[in-house]
């Protein structure tokens, strides 16, 4: 019985005594640049078809990692290099979802990671698909500048619509940010300004 208890006092200040060791991933300069579109404190301006106006806010917006405190054993040894932007808009649009957002995880060292969507409450990916969606370009009613670097979201295709179903889709540049949403009922907010 002694030697048992002596081998378990030993093989646990083995244990103890290793050092864990985390490593850092890191977004590249591509996957950073989802979010150099926006400032937190800016306000972006969209003008709907109809000639209606909705302001969002940016409430939030940061860099981070997960598992700061390295623990290896119950976390795993990487750190995550994450960004996260929140924003808020004036009219709630669906009270399930007042706060949209957009967020980045670098959960693999090697492999390249793509955003991930919430804007009221239209979510990509969806749960049970996740394709990344192809890389387009459109020209915008409200002031003709045209977006090259776009990627359209909608629902039923490659986002799902949680809440009150307000969105069809949404719009966004990966150098601008969000340029356009498509409400259910038909009515289209573009970029004005931000």
């Amino acid at each position: 019985m002694k030697k048992v208890i002596m081998l378990f006092v030993i093989v646990a200040s083995t244990l103890s005594s290793c050092n864990c060791k985390c490593t850092k991933t890191h977004l590249s300069k591509d996957e950073k640049e989802w979010f150099s579109a926006y400032k937190k404190g800016q306000q972006i301006i969209f003008k709907s078809n109809l000639g209606k106006l909705d302001t969002l806010f940016v409430a939030d917006k940061y860099e981070t990692y997960d598992n700061k405190e390295c623990n290896c054993y119950e976390v795993g040894n990487l750190q995550y290099n994450m960004m996260h932007i929140d924003f808020k808009s004036r009219i709630c649009h669906n009270d399930s979802y007042f706060v949209s957002g957009v967020s980045i995880s670098k959960d693999e060292i090697n492999k390249k990671s793509f955003p991930t969507f919430n804007v009221f409450g239209l979510f990509y990916p969806d749960v049970q698909v996740k394709p990344i969606p192809t890389e387009s370009w459109v020209v915008l009613r409200t002031s003709l500048k045209k977006y090259t670097h776009v990627y359209v979201f909608e629902d039923g295709i490659n986002a799902r619509n949680f809440g009150n179903n307000y969105l069809k889709s949404f719009y966004w540049d990966k150098r601008e940010g969000l340029i356009r949403y498509d409400t259910g009922e038909g009515e289209i907010f573009e970029l004005l300004k931000k």
